[in-house]
């Protein structure tokens, strides 16, 4: 079954999982605590509804059980989120021995926490994955998927799809209202509610653009364009009200955008290139980080936020590299192997995968 090229898309996501290792690598770009680069995972919310749209309407609708779309989700994400996992735990295992690091848990809270992140679940705790901390919107993201998957017959209606999107907006106004942060929404026990409400709005928002891609309304726009804009936006310092606005409204336009925009040249090649590493990017630069700061400073004595920012723009394409030679060398073999082991489909997402 074949499915469209969103390159532009693809250029996108990737341009957001940048944004996200700018954000959490706070020792190599400096604190960025004060912009709004944590709603680039609602921009991924946004592009999953979209591609997943994309590439398993047909399916469904020719027969696929959600039984059947979840192995093949899980097969798509796993293969990387178990590197990462073992990435953290190495991480976690050395700040608790050198008593340094973001989280330190005591040994019976390390494993606590063990089993339920080998199986890419929540653990008991304040954060819902301390060994990789971003991959608690991956697990929303499933979540969704999920539900998604079982309600699809009745979702085909807009009329249904509609509502949905309305009572998950207003549950994440609430949420926010409640004195929730919106870019932390999700990423701990507490707000582990609000972080329902915010990965439901966005995706099924996503699953509705995709319903409008032919619009004759929607302007062509120059995917350089869309590309430059998203982290102009998303490294400004927005309150509330405005960051609101941008999950609501701004971002599921970029998407809309995105998918009618024409990608040529290297515009091309660096979005479909940006799509291929965008998930391992996420998946892995937060371990990588802590990993390679704690080796320089307690091997070679050197601590590299002395080298701010350069020592991060080396490190962002480091990580971008290793994870293009991954998709070839790992991420494709592994799924590949999964898929035979558990009789799952290998789904081509648009021109890379969704994350």
């Amino acid at each position: 079954m074949k499915t469209r090229a969103y390159v532009t898309l693809d250029g996108l996501r990737g341009v957001a999982a940048v944004c996200i290792v700018v954000l959490h690598c706070y020792r190599y770009f400096g604190d960025m605590m004060w912009s709004s680069a944590a709603l680039a995972v609602d921009l991924f919310f946004v592009l999953s509804g979209f591609v997943l749209s994309s590439a398993y309407d047909g399916r469904f609708a020719g027969g696929m059980s959600w039984r059947g779309f979840i192995k093949a989700r899980c097969v798509r994400l796993y293969p990387l989120y178990l590197l990462g996992f073992l990435l953290g735990t190495s991480a976690e295992i050395l700040s608790i021995h050198y008593h340094r690091g973001a989280i330190e848990l005591s040994p019976a809270q390390f494993w606590t926490t063990l089993p339920f992140a080998a199986l890419m679940l929540p653990a008991p705790g304040s954060d819902l994955f301390p060994f990789d901390i971003p991959m608690w919107s991956v697990f929303f993201e499933v979540l969704i998927n999920l539900v998604w998957a079982i309600l699809w017959k009745p979702l085909r209606s807009n009329r249904t799809l509609t509502a949905i999107i309305l009572l998950s907006g207003l549950g994440l106004l609430v949420s926010v209202a409640s004195g929730q942060k919106l870019t932390t929404l999700g990423a701990t026990w507490p707000t582990f509610a609000g972080g329902f409400f915010r990965v439901s709005y966005s995706f099924f928002v996503g699953v509705m653009l995709y319903r409008l891609r032919n619009a004759r309304l929607i302007p062509r726009t120059p995917s350089t364009l869309l590309l430059a804009a998203l982290p102009a936006i998303l490294f400004l310092p927005l309150g509330t009200g405005a960051q609101l606005i941008t999950v609501l409204f701004i971002l599921p336009w970029f998407v809309l955008l995105g998918s009618r925009a024409k990608s040529r040249g290297w515009t091309r090649v660096i979005s479909h290139q940006l799509g291929a590493a965008s998930y391992g990017v996420y998946t892995l630069h937060y371990p990588a980080y802590l990993l390679s700061y704690a080796a320089a400073l307690e091997i070679l004595s050197v601590d590299l936020r002395w080298f701010d920012p350069w020592i991060g723009i080396a490190f962002i394409f480091a990580v971008i590299t290793a994870c293009l030679i991954l998709n070839l060398y790992y991420e494709r073999p592994a799924r590949k192997w999964l898929a035979r082991r558990f009789d799952a489909t290998i789904v081509r997402e648009g021109v890379t995968q969704a994350r």
